[in-house]
């Protein structure tokens, strides 16, 4: 039993941590899912304790880690960055290790007056960000900028539906679910135009199975469905914010991910 334990421990979670896979394993799946849990925990202990507030400043800024973070692992998958630390997971704990930090610290200089944080957090993600299209080529940047015509007819019809369906569709609702559609039109594109493949377990297995034009309405189910259960069931506007900001993440980093990667092709 023990041995059995031991057995699929090492094939599910240890192996694949240590090796590239192209496919994510279930027990994989779960170990990224019980990290970003704790991300999450942590992530809403600092923005209560230093009173962050989730707006379109604040969201400007860490889209822009988001897209750092998207442009370092591409340059790992170029050969450009050679180390482990630029593969998930541990990219992912880098980031996000350094960007809590980083809130830390400008708050804590912002209390003592010595800077603003929105002028800092809103600037510096770009300004690192300027040197990595230098470093990586693009042979196929047209295939890239294919996802950009799928991806601008859903947030197109999302701001028709607002004015109809304005208490769903708020600009917060419609900036997540635009996350998340750039992820699937990214990796329809990938996968149809491309010969691509889906890492993920349930995406994998419904590709598979249906095709990459079911991440469209895969996508669109569950998002809105998660964000009409946090609209329905957390009263506290910033941790309404929060959370929609954590399903935000998730969405926007594998899309420029996906993005930027098919313009290497």
């Amino acid at each position: 039993m023990i041995d059995s334990i031991k057995d699929l421990l090492v094939n599910q979670i240890w192996n694949p941590l240590l090796n590239d896979n192209p496919y994510y394993t279930v027990g994989e799946t779960a170990f990224y899912a019980v990290l970003f849990l704790g991300f999450v925990w942590v992530t809403y202990n600092i923005f209560e304790r230093f009173k962050v507030k989730v707006d379109a400043r604040f969201l400007v800024g860490w889209s822009g880690w988001i897209l750092l973070m998207a442009g370092t692992r591409v340059l790992e998958d170029q050969g450009v960055l050679v180390s482990r630390l630029f593969i998930t997971p541990y990219l992912d704990v880098l980031f996000a290790s350094a960007v809590i930090s980083l809130i830390y610290v400008l708050k804590a200089a912002e209390n003592k007056k010595i800077l603003d944080f929105n002028s800092v957090w809103m600037r510096l993600p770009y300004l690192l960000f300027i040197p990595v299209p230098f470093f990586l080529s693009f042979p196929n940047l047209f295939g890239g900028l294919m996802v950009l015509p799928v991806f601008f007819v859903f947030v197109v019809s999302f701001f028709v539906l607002r004015r109809r369906f304005s208490s769903f569709f708020s600009y917060e609702n419609i900036a997540v679910l635009s996350a998340h559609l750039l992820d699937a039109s990214a990796t329809f594109v990938a996968i149809y135009f491309f010969s691509a493949f889906e890492k993920h377990v349930v995406p994998n297995y419904l590709i598979g199975a249906f095709g990459p034009a079911v991440m469209f309405p895969l996508k669109l189910i569950v998002v809105s469905i998660a964000l009409y259960y946090i609209d329905k069931e957390v009263e506290n506007g910033s941790e309404r914010r929060f959370f929609k900001l954590m399903i935000y993440s998730l969405g926007l980093g594998t899309g420029l991910r996906d993005m930027i990667q098919i313009m290497g092709y």
